[in-house]
């Protein structure tokens, strides 16, 4: 007798289950908010008072964040075309607010007196909660922290919002590694409701309720994190990338993957929220992992599609072509047979046959190595619940609510069954990074 057709990994959810999914999230927020890292009887102190360092996009929404919240901020942006650019960005969303009707021009007024510039860090003045928000560079962080510690008055918190560097190296610059944390706010920090709250080895109980508390207070879910790289929602964010980019080199192209993905929920699929946050950022990333990789003498990555489309100034949206191209004042993402071609190319120079790849596949193998991932970062103690992990993709990354975030919907068509996908995928494909990690091992027998 034939066994049965396995059931869609993409079958819309009934009302029923996306109620439970929506009530999952629900409560999984709220014991995110109370971190286990945070001994009974401690609280945070009050923040009356910010400073951020940096006024690009991530400083600008970060300090329209506290702008909302009534806490005035002090910044430090050495650029001056950089601060008028974020002036005017900052100027242009208030009153966008304002002629949505969510706020009146009174609080766009009050909102934008209460964001000042200053000359040197030595104008913070007593600032109670300081933000780091510089390029993305280890070095320069550190830098950053070391004038920090200079000026900062004593128990004010240090953030870096570092979205995957190491936060105890970053504390190590400092003469206070207590009072360090990172607080990963995502883009557009005053729009996006999560808050990786990453507390390093040295954190204090003190510290870290602090700035679970500021996060509740900037009307953000805040979800306490250990320190990897990538943390919970990048690190997962890579493994599910590193599958698109081989499927993209197997014979898929961004517009299949992409498309299976959002027909599975996603809002949008990764070639396109790559091409949004700029390909050169992965790039960044990418030759970072690579250079630490050549300094252990291990072997680099391989390259990716990625890789030769910014060597072709294909950066994404802000360049008009990434893994589409886009027509001037359009954000549409439009197939394009260069991306196709340059594929090809790239699958031949690595000696990879390409072929034709179901979608099913696509969803397999993009969404167990997602949850595979995430149940090892589970098992390793970098988040503290179940639920954090599904906080933060439902939140940061959309993954589809109505299936209540990764684990969540893993738990859902069975844990044993994830575990046999990835066994399959494994022998197929020959793929390490596909062997089901100790985590959700661990997670499928409990």
């Amino acid at each position: 007798m034939n066994s049965p057709a396995p059931e869609p990994l993409d079958r819309k959810p009934t009302p029923e289950e996306q109620q439970a999914a929506a009530a999952h999230l629900q409560r999984a927020q709220e014991e995110a908010a109370h971190s286990r890292r945070i001994p009974e009887g401690v609280a945070g102190a009050e923040v009356e008072s910010a400073g951020i360092v940096g006024f690009g996009t991530m400083g600008r929404g970060i300090a329209m964040s506290f702008a909302s919240a009534g806490i005035p901020v002090a910044v430090f942006e050495d650029s001056d075309e950089a601060w008028i650019r974020g002036e005017a960005a900052v100027g242009g969303s208030l009153s966008r607010a304002v002629g949505r009707g969510k706020i009146d021009a009174a609080e766009a007024e009050a909102r934008m007196r209460r964001i000042r510039r200053i000359e040197g860090f030595e104008d913070f003045g007593g600032a109670d909660f300081f933000v780091e928000a510089v390029f993305e560079d280890l070095s320069v962080k550190t830098e950053v922290f070391a004038r920090l510690d200079k000026v900062a008055r004593p128990g004010a918190v240090l953030a870096t919002n570092t979205s995957s560097l190491d936060v105890n190296a970053i504390a190590a610059a400092t003469d206070r590694p207590e009072a360090v944390v990172g607080t990963h706010f995502f883009s557009p920090a005053h729009v996006m409701r999560l808050l990786e709250v990453v507390v390093g080895d040295a954190t204090s109980g003190e510290t870290l309720a602090t700035a679970m508390s500021l996060g509740l207070r900037l009307g953000k879910a805040p979800v306490p994190v250990g320190v990897c790289d990538g943390f919970v929602g990048n690190r997962m964010l890579f493994a599910y990338r590193r599958q698109a980019d081989q499927l993209l080199l197997e014979g898929a192209l961004p517009e299949q993957i992409d498309g299976t993905l959002q027909r599975f929920g996603f809002r949008m699929g990764p070639f396109a929220v790559a091409d949004l946050a700029g390909l050169d950022i992965g790039q960044a990333v990418r030759q970072r992992l690579a250079a630490e990789a050549t300094a252990r003498g291990e072997p680099p990555p391989k390259p990716v599609v990625a890789d030769r489309l910014c060597e072709r100034g294909r950066l994404g949206q802000k360049t008009g072509a990434g893994f589409y191209r886009y027509e001037p004042g359009n954000r549409t993402p439009l197939p394009d047979p260069e991306v196709a071609e340059i594929a090809r190319r790239e699958s031949a120079a690595q000696g990879i046959g390409r072929r034709e790849v179901e979608d099913r596949e696509i969803l397999e193998r993009c969404l167990s190595a997602l949850v595979n991932e995430g149940a090892e970062i589970l098992g390793e103690g970098i988040a503290e619940r179940e639920g954090d992990v599904d906080v933060v993709w439902a939140l940061g990354y959309g993954f589809p609510r109505e299936r209540g975030g990764p684990l969540y919907w893993a738990r859902q068509i069975g844990l044993s069954e994830v575990v046999s996908s990835l066994d399959r995928l494994t022998s197929a494909t020959g793929d390490p990074s596909l062997e089901p990690s100790r985590g959700l091992l661990e997670l499928a027998v409990r």
